[in-house]
């Protein structure tokens, strides 16, 4: 199941998290809440984001 959970603490800062996405369908899921809240600070992708990227190498063999 996909989810995206949003935290906001006191100091009126947001994270955003995406569960269950792999690849670039969670940058187009995030993409949307990005947008509405403005500037991203920083952007941290889990080992799951890169299961659904091909490298050149991984083509080769």
């Amino acid at each position: 199941m996909q989810e995206i959970i949003i935290e906001f603490d006191l100091a009126g800062e947001v994270k955003l998290e995406g569960k269950g996405f792999q690849g670039k369908s969670c940058d187009e899921a995030m993409g949307h809440f990005e947008k509405a809240l403005g500037v991203v600070a920083k952007r941290q992708n889990k080992p799951e984001y890169f299961q659904g990227i091909k490298t050149d190498a991984s083509q080769r063999a």
